[in-house]
């Protein structure tokens, strides 16, 4: 047997992390997955799945950290995506932002414009007979 490749584990850790896929460390680290997943149960006594599922779940506690630190400080991009994300804040629909008696006010104003051309007809009907 083959002396074992060495493996910097705070590298593949980071890369997990990050939400590299295995196939990407692999290649990285120029060994094969099979060589990957045997290597981390014998380091850490767990399977790939579980070993990645826990440092990418750690990734995104980190991720959302600095995104709440930066909300905090008024960061306001990362204030809106937290609201609208963590809070389910949403930007009005247009039909919500309509007047609630917005149909008798468009009635209104053709009632208006349709005056306002009797109007006009009646003066041009008038300056004709003059």
């Amino acid at each position: 047997m083959g002396v074992k490749k060495e493996i910097n584990w705070d590298i593949v850790e980071l890369y997990v992390k990050s939400g590299c896929k295995q196939v990407q460390i692999c290649n990285y680290l120029n060994i094969d997955e099979v060589t990957l997943r045997d290597r981390v149960k014998e380091k850490y006594g767990m399977e790939w799945s579980a070993f990645s599922a826990k440092l990418r779940c750690e990734g995104e506690l980190l991720i959302e950290a600095q995104q709440f630190q930066k909300a905090m400080k008024g960061y306001w991009p990362a204030l809106q995506w937290l609201g609208k994300v963590r809070l389910g804040q949403r930007e009005p629909e247009m039909l919500n932002q309509l007047a609630a008696n917005q149909v008798h006010l468009d009635q209104s104003h053709r009632i208006m414009e349709l005056e306002h051309e009797i109007a006009e007809l009646k003066n041009a009907n008038k300056s004709k007979t003059e």
